[in-house]
């Protein structure tokens, strides 16, 4: 019976610290989609010709070729519909509901330098997913996680100059503040060894934690010909080490404790060509590489209850994007976009509080502008590969669709 509890806490601890690493709605890890309904509408590409105070996360470097202030609002919906069948549960659908992501940006130039001042307020990661307990539960792990949250805000102060005509260069800090969360049911009943199925959940259990960080990004942008532009992009890895309480009802296995977890936020390295075919049309394509093999390993640390180092085998990716737009009327403005999305998460370590595939991603926008002010609306629907999982806590095949919606005001003074 002594090696039956051994093997079984090992394995309660094993399943639990494996599936914490929280969600993104939107796919790409945990990463949020564009912070603009500008970019959304041309499926985040918009490096090079960012022209308002979002500058500041697409590419820092924009904000010295610009002569005005700035100030934008933005609005975005994301809505993501997961289905997971699994042997024990067939077409187990999660409780999906529209997120908010909002976004805020200031910019304005010093002097008539080329030197100017940003800042903005975003969403960069985060979002969240839930399923119906029973049906994420898995009859031979004594530990079903049906809830995860994850919310940040990152504080981006930013500086840019040229460095004579042609050449912008922007630098930033990052500032986040960051909240996570989890819900799992907890079986009382150890299952035997072998593992076969084991007892019905009877207790439950509730963690969260908080943290700050600090990264930088540098952005450059060359103005090759007048109607030219090459840019680069960097964003620092951050890491954050989360803090808090696990609370336990009656029933559980575990004890009440404290809790923490640490979550690493890649590297992102970018770079971008765009050209001005007319004076109405530009297009441009971007590429992006994301380090998210920075979470080869998840470690956790669940106090009284004990700590591990979880392997997630996390890859890095690329990310493809072209988009363009279109001025076909006095203060009209149509976009278009198309993205490729690869996931970093292997089959080995999918799970349902992380459901994630390579997607394509198809977008419109429309914008009016007129005395300074412009409002933008944007769509994407995205088409997700199938996927599977080899991994023995959660295996099975996952459905996934998205819907996300962008709505920004902005004013240039």
């Amino acid at each position: 019976m002594t090696i039956k509890l051994e093997v079984w806490a090992s394995r309660k601890l094993v399943i639990l610290a494996a599936g914490i690493m929280v969600c993104g709605a939107y796919a790409d890890g945990y990463r949020n989609p564009p912070p603009t309904a500008e970019g959304i509408g041309k499926s985040g590409a918009n490096m090079v010709f960012a022209d308002d105070a979002s500058a500041v996360s697409y590419n820092p470097a924009n904000l010295a070729f610009q002569t005005n202030a700035s100030i934008v609002v933005d609005l975005t919906m994301a809505r993501t519909e997961n289905s997971y069948n699994n042997p024990f549960v067939p077409n187990a659908d999660s409780k999906d509901s529209w997120v908010p992501l909002p976004n805020l940006y200031f910019s304005a130039p010093v002097g008539d330098k080329g030197i100017a001042f940003g800042f903005g307020i975003t969403t960069p990661y985060g979002q969240g997913i839930e399923w119906n307990a029973s049906e994420v539960y898995n009859p031979y792990s004594p530990i079903s996680l049906y809830k995860a949250e994850i919310a940040m805000v990152d504080f981006n102060p930013t500086i840019a100059f040229k460095l004579g005509e042609k050449i912008g260069v922007g630098i930033g800090a990052d500032i986040y503040y960051s909240e996570l969360q989890f819900d799992a049911l907890t079986g009382a009943v150890p299952p035997p060894v072998p593992p076969g199925p084991g007892s019905p959940p009877t207790g439950s259990a509730h963690a969260e934690g908080d943290d700050f960080g600090v990264g930088a990004n540098v952005g450059i942008t060359w103005q090759m010909t007048e109607r030219q532009r090459t840019v680069f992009t960097y964003r620092s890895e951050t890491e954050l080490n989360y803090k808090g309480d696990l609370d336990v009802t009656p029933g559980s296995p575990f004890v009440s404790s404290s809790f923490g977890l640490k979550i690493k936020y890649p590297t992102i390295l970018s770079a971008g060509y765009g050209i001005a075919l007319t004076d109405t049309i530009r297009v441009e394509a971007d590429v992006e590489w994301l380090n998210w093999s920075v979470n080869k390993t998840q470690t956790a640390n669940l106090g009284a209850n004990g700590s591990l180092a979880i392997p997630q085998n996390w890859d890095d990716t690329f990310t493809f994007a072209v988009g363009g737009d279109w001025r076909f009327a006095e203060g009209w403005t149509i976009r278009a976009g198309y993205a490729f999305i690869e996931s970093p998460i292997p089959d080995s370590t999918i799970s349902p509080i992380l459901p994630d595939a390579d997607r394509h991603a198809l977008s419109l926008g429309l914008g009016y502008a007129v005395k300074g002010h412009s409002i933008d609306v944007a769509y994407t629907f995205s088409i997700y590969e199938d996927r599977s999982s080899t991994t023995s806590a959660y295996p099975g095949t996952y459905d996934i669709d998205s819907n996300l919606v962008g709505l920004t005001y902005s004013y240039s003074f």
